[in-house]
């Protein structure tokens, strides 16, 4: 019996050393990124958008590179990849090694170069707290309103702001294009209305909202249920 117990613990103990040097070795690979293709001028501290991205050796490594995700204070400093489809980075890194943590990544049916009225951003939710688990936290209007999103693309940076996130079954249907003004007005009211936040972002910035960029992650309140923040750009 006492021989039994000690295996017992021993595959036990085994197998959490596993998960804890899987969340290390994500978070490290995480870390070297940012140290190897991202030049951080000390005026950052400032404006996050004065970092420089090294798209050029980025898209020599992965072609799929299509832009790069910061939001400051968090553990959120990822490239976003464009797959043939939504299993291709699902649980595959940047160099096309196995991985849990996968790839930041837009849906498969989004334009490469984020023109669409609404690109959808997945990452998934790790334990750990790396990857997008702390995307959670603008379901807070506190944090919302003190935390900007930064995106670039090879061709342009940009500067989001939240205004809706919620928790909501994984099977929600989100659109990529609206068709039209009324439309996409529809679609911002029953997001808003639908948002755990309110204030952050006034009427008049809503009806002159261009592009909405939308990031999803998994939640784990209930079965299947995804947590969904909504962002446009800022002036």
């Amino acid at each position: 019996m006492l021989f039994i117990c000690i295996c017992v613990f021993l595959f036990s103990a085994f197998q959490l050393g596993k998960i804890f040097y899987n969340y290390y070795t994500i978070e490290k690979e995480s870390a070297e990124l940012v140290t190897q293709y991202v030049e951080e001028p000390e005026e950052e501290k400032e404006d996050p958008l004065k970092r420089v991205v090294n798209f050029e050796e980025l898209q020599n490594i992965n072609s799929d590179v299509i832009g790069w995700l910061y939001i400051p204070d968090t553990k959120i400093d990822e490239p976003i990849l464009k797959g043939e489809n939504n299993d291709t980075y699902l649980y595959t890194d940047l160099y096309m090694k196995s991985n849990t943590a996968g790839n930041v990544f837009i849906d498969e049916i989004n334009s490469r170069d984020f023109s669409d009225d609404n690109t959808i951003i997945y990452g998934h939710n790790m334990k750990n707290g790396s990857m997008f688990a702390e995307l959670l936290k603008f379901r807070k209007l506190s944090f919302a309103e003190t935390h900007k999103i930064s995106l670039w693309t090879p061709k342009k940076k940009l500067r989001l702001k939240v205004f809706s996130a919620y928790a909501r079954k994984a099977d929600t249907t989100l659109p990529v294009e609206f068709g039209s003004d009324e439309k996409k007005s529809m679609f911002i009211k029953e997001i808003t209305e639908r948002s755990e936040i309110r204030g952050g972002v006034s009427q008049k910035e809503l009806r002159n909202a261009g592009q909405i960029y939308t990031f999803v992650t998994c939640s784990y309140e209930h079965d299947d249920y995804r947590t969904i923040v909504h962002a446009i750009e800022r002036g």
